[in-house]
């Protein structure tokens, strides 16, 4: 019995250290799996991080400013010298325009050899014109005058050609209704012996780029010292009141603006009256872009001008048209619409840089007498300049 008893111990035994063993054995397995997972895992994670702190490297050694919709980069003048002059600035934006007539004559000449005849020239010429947007009208006008001043024997000379034509095109962007020789006087310029504030309104269609061409005109009058006051009339467009924020800010400016949807003509108002309670330089005020064929916002315009009138009689002294030069003659279309409900004093023609339909400054200049006070070649603020004619000629003109 004491032996049965020691083999059935002894067999217990067994059985226990076997099932021990198995699941000690099991456990070992069943682990390796997740070991290998875990450091599968490990590898991964810092795999991640370093890629993450090589990207946050990278991104501190090349970080770029932060960019707002609609707002040139530029955030002062004296931070960012230009590269180029404003000649060279202006030069490159005709250079399509240069192309289109000016080279377009060069390879004229050259095909015929210096044996061009009369009446092809002065064919050759009014394609040109045309097609550059200089329009029928006034192309027509500047072959008669071409015609006019040139002898038989010329033709064959481009130089003389090119010459009688530089300046009869100087001659109509200096001859104004106002000043028919071309005595042009900037508003915005020198206002010693105005009566201040020099009260501005922008009008425009959608997409010239009337609210940066405020908010720059607003800068610049900052740097030459003058206290400036801008109005944000723009009241149905969030991003053009925010625009004028940040160039009100950039100029040391008072900004005028209302809740959304307020009555544009209560933003001007308020704006000419600050401009009087401040002893303020310039007041400008940026109004809403309108299409010209709806006559309720071009009346709206017409509303603008009688309200602020009531606080200063003489207000605006000055209401400039902005327009876009890459439309080509809806551009003038615009402006004869625009002439019928303000009294338009002069032009911004901004984007020239990006067409070669620059023609229509002449086009303009010639149908419709009114002064071009800036042209614009880009989005910075020294793309925007004060129009000089003579600048604006030989930069047409200019040899490559």
């Amino acid at each position: 019995m004491i032996a049965a008893g020691v083999v059935v111990s002894a067999i217990i035994v067994l059985i226990i250290i076997n099932i021990f063993y198995n699941r000690k054995k099991k456990i070992h397995t069943d682990s390796l799996p997740k070991e290998k997972e875990s450091l599968r895992e490990s590898l991964i994670d810092l795999t991640e991080r370093k890629a993450q702190e090589h990207l946050l490297e990278n991104k501190t050694q090349k970080k770029s400013p932060p960019v707002i919709k609609d707002v040139p980069k530029e955030v002062s003048l004296k931070e960012s010298q230009p590269t180029h002059n404003w000649f060279d600035r202006l030069k490159g934006g005709l250079r399509k325009t240069h192309s289109q007539i000016i080279t377009g004559l060069d390879e004229f000449f050259i095909s015929k050899k210096d044996k061009a005849s009369r009446a092809e020239a002065l064919e050759t010429l009014f394609e040109l014109l045309v097609q550059a947007d200089v329009g029928v009208r006034t192309s027509e006008y500047l072959v008669d005058k071409v015609k006019a001043r040139m002898n038989a024997e010329d033709y064959s000379d481009p130089k003389i050609f090119k010459n009688i034509l530089r300046e009869e095109i100087f001659t109509i962007l200096t001859a104004t209704k106002e000043n028919p020789k071309g005595i042009l006087e900037n508003p915005l310029q020198s206002l010693s012996d105005k009566k201040l504030p020099h009260i501005v309104l922008m009008v425009g269609v959608n997409g010239v780029g009337k609210t940066t061409t405020t908010g720059k005109l607003a800068y610049k009058a900052h740097l030459r010292g003058q206290k400036v006051v801008i109005g944000a009339a723009d009241t149905f467009r969030a991003a053009a009141v925010e625009q004028l924020a940040v160039w009100a800010q950039r100029s040391n400016a008072e900004m005028i603006r209302l809740k959304e949807g307020s009555d544009p003509a209560s933003v001007a108002f308020e704006t000419v009256k600050k401009a009087s309670e401040n002893g303020s330089s310039v007041c400008l005020i940026d109004t809403a872009g309108r299409l010209q064929n709806r006559q309720d916002l071009m009346q709206e315009l017409a509303k603008i001008g009688r309200v602020i009138s009531k606080e200063n009689p003489d207000a605006p002294h000055e209401v400039l048209l902005v327009l876009d030069a890459t439309t080509g003659q809806n551009a003038l279309q615009q402006a004869k619409v625009f002439l019928e409900v303000v009294n338009i004093t002069g032009l911004v023609l901004t984007k020239l840089d990006g067409t070669a339909k620059g023609g229509i400054a002449i086009a303009i200049a010639s149908e419709l007498g009114l002064p071009i006070r800036y042209v614009g070649v880009g989005e910075s603020v020294e793309d925007l300049e004060v129009f000089e004619a003579h600048e604006f000629v030989n930069a047409l003109f200019a040899e490559s």
